[in-house]
């Protein structure tokens, strides 16, 4: 059986990997307005953390932490920590390491009202892994909810594990480690799949096929596509209906006070405790650099920190390589997320969750920047610099679509 084991927050899991391999690649759509050309927005008001206890999460270390071959890091100590969300949701959280990113990413689980279990974004199936999650119930539903490679790429190995759940993927599945279009004619993902998540607002009448938990979980799948794309980008947000919860994989995230303890399972806890640790981790994971300023708090030494630390936000890797070279096709999907239903609370893949909302509008809000300048603190220019220049080299060297002419991802910054 689990015991219990404190962690503090689940890191941001968008990695070099995937963001280069993905979102930097993503575009499509019409130009937006410029945003000088619109007034300033008023600022918005903060989502908080709730139901947020890191303190009570449970592992299961004598089970097994092994699973080879993983994507990334760790090998050997691959630990696992499952938190309590309520609602009959739980995370399942796993470390994940690339280059000088360290970060950490979570599958969603959901009980049904069948027993059964939804899981969202499954990741490496060690033992603990599985244990942890046998304890919930029968896994019955599998959904891989992007195609982002740390989201999908564990996928495979968790079938195996669990070969009588359904599986539905999103759309625009590209590379080595699985192949999938619009329709299940084109996939080719080294597994079973049952079906692929429809573009847009699922529709009952329509000649096309719905998953088996749709009735109680519903879905809005984002799907851009350019020809000068290394591939599609594509993200499915989630509802369930019974507890009011959103369910989202990179769309949003809320970086918390604290490094994960889950860190001191692959560092030396000496130096997960040192000054400057969790802010520079959460700016490396993020792209934005290690920029240092005067001051008493971690906020004023690490301005790029301070300026996304404790609010519902959109990660600034995503506004520089997705919302700018798809800034319409974005803005369409987080609008008709709200279509769904009501929601007062948000359930990530990454960073700390649950967040409370006090509804829709606190996760519009965390977009406003796609209509121009907000009056909320912006981000630096200085603190752009790293994404500006990663942009200026895709564009010189043609290795993906442009950002489009006229938008400002950073969004007024000064």
């Amino acid at each position: 059986s689990s015991s219990s084991s404190s962690s503090s927050s689940s890191s941001y899991g968008t990695t070099r990997r995937s963001a280069l391999g993905n979102f930097l690649l993503g575009g499509t759509s019409a130009l937006l307005t410029t945003a000088a050309s619109n007034p300033i927005q008023p600022a918005s008001a903060r989502a908080t953390l709730e139901g947020y206890n890191p303190e009570l999460a449970a592992t299961s270390p004598t089970s097994g932490q092994f699973y080879f071959p993983t994507l990334t890091p760790p090998f050997q100590h691959r630990a696992t920590y499952r938190y309590e969300l309520g609602r009959d949701a739980w995370a399942l959280e796993q470390l994940l390491v690339f280059a000088n990113v360290t970060a950490t990413v979570r599958t969603i689980v959901i009980k049904m009202e069948d027993g059964g279990l939804w899981v969202n974004g499954p990741q490496w199936p060690t033992g603990e892994y599985c244990n942890l999650l046998n304890e919930l119930g029968q896994v019955k539903h599998i959904v891989v909810p992007c195609n982002a490679l740390e989201h999908k790429v564990p996928c495979s190995a968790f079938v195996k594990k669990y070969p009588k759940a359904s599986v539905w993927i999103t759309p625009g599945q590209y590379g080595p480690f699985g192949t999938c279009g619009l329709d299940m004619n084109s996939c080719s993902m080294g597994y079973r799949v049952d079906g692929v998540l429809p573009v847009g607002a699922p529709s009952k009448t329509a000649n096309v096929d719905l998953p088996p938990w749709s009735d109680e979980i519903d879905m809005r799948t984002l799907y851009v596509s350019l020809p000068e794309n290394a591939g599609p980008v594509s993200e499915a947000a989630f509802l369930h209906k019974r507890s009011n919860t959103l369910i989202t994989t990179d769309a949003v995230v809320y970086v918390p006070d604290e490094a994960p303890s889950i860190f001191g399972t692959y560092f030396d806890e000496n130096a997960v405790q040192e000054p400057g640790f969790w802010p520079k981790s959460v700016l490396q994971a993020v792209f934005l650099p290690l920029r240092q300023g005067d001051g008493p708090t971690d906020d004023n030494r690490w301005p790029g920190y301070g300026a996304i630390r404790g609010r519902l936000i959109r990660a600034p890797i995503l506004r520089a390589f997705a919302d700018a070279r798809a800034p319409d096709a974005v803005r369409d999907w987080v609008k008709s997320i709200p279509e769904m239903g009501k929601f007062d609370r948000i359930l990530t893949a990454h960073f700390a969750s649950p967040i409370a909302v006090s509804g829709s509008e606190d996760f519009l809000n965390a977009f406003k920047y796609l209509d121009g300048p907000t009056s909320d603190p912006p981000i630096s220019c200085k603190d752009w610099e790293l994404l500006d220049g990663l942009n200026a080299f895709i564009s010189d060297n043609k290795l993906g679509a442009p950002v489009k002419a006229g938008f400002d991802y950073r969004a007024g910054c000064s």
